[in-house]
């Protein structure tokens, strides 16, 4: 009767901790969201010090092995929150940082010549994961090759926008922490969906995570 009371105890102890969240830290699947950027036309990207030296081999978005270019936000608490360094400004969101008005839009972003994004030495850079795209079940090999924080005015400023209507909601600005945000290249868009990325037109993407440890630079 007893080991009859143990095992009970025990199986309803696993089939608990079985459903409680867990981070992709462990391998396990994320649903998430997949947002995109272009990253080929950035001078400088957060995790560059990790590729000097390296064979190009190594590189994330390697034609290849179809890797392809991504950042992680820091506040999402499924892929592991990391620390940037934030200035004073930008942890309080100055909106006077969002004064370059995209063409055709409302929408603001910070002045290239005198805005200064924070770095974040706490990104997972080099880290592989899988992406997938629920709708059609596509997947590709992202790698983090920059940083998405919540608090640069590259993204703060995205709120701001004088027409309400153009404001980009938290969940697709990597500030909302309950949010799996994988902030990818442009030309992983085709490579999930099988159509072309149009800039203001794509929607984003209903995806899963899972680490993929096989590419991961170190």
């Amino acid at each position: 009767m007893y080991q009859t009371a143990q095992i009970i105890v025990i199986a309803a102890l696993t089939a608990f901790s079985s459903a409680l969240p867990q981070s992709s830290q462990g391998g396990a699947e994320l649903q998430g969201l997949g947002t995109f950027n272009n990253y080929a036309s950035q001078n400088t990207k957060n995790c560059d010090g990790l590729y000097a030296g390296k064979g190009t081999q190594e590189l994330a978005n390697n034609a290849a092995n179809k890797i392809y270019q991504a950042a992680l936000s820091d506040v999402s608490r499924g892929l592991g929150e990391y620390y940037c360094n934030y200035s004073e400004r930008d942890s309080r969101n100055h909106p006077d940082q969002c004064t370059d008005e995209v063409s055709g839009t409302t929408y603001l972003l910070p002045n290239y010549s005198s805005y200064t994004a924070p770095g974040c030495p706490g990104a997972p850079c080099g880290k592989c994961y899988t992406v997938t795209n629920k709708a059609n079940q596509k997947r590709i090999t992202v790698q983090v090759v920059d940083a998405c924080p919540k608090d640069t005015a590259w993204n703060y400023c995205k709120a701001l926008a004088t027409n309400p209507a153009d404001n980009i909601p938290a969940s697709g600005r990597c500030a909302d922490p309950n949010t799996n945000q994988v902030d990818m290249d442009l030309s992983a868009y085709p490579a999930l969906t099988g159509q072309s990325y149009q800039n203001g037109v794509t929607p984003n993407l209903d995806i899963t995570i899972t680490p993929n440890p096989g590419c991961t630079v170190s």
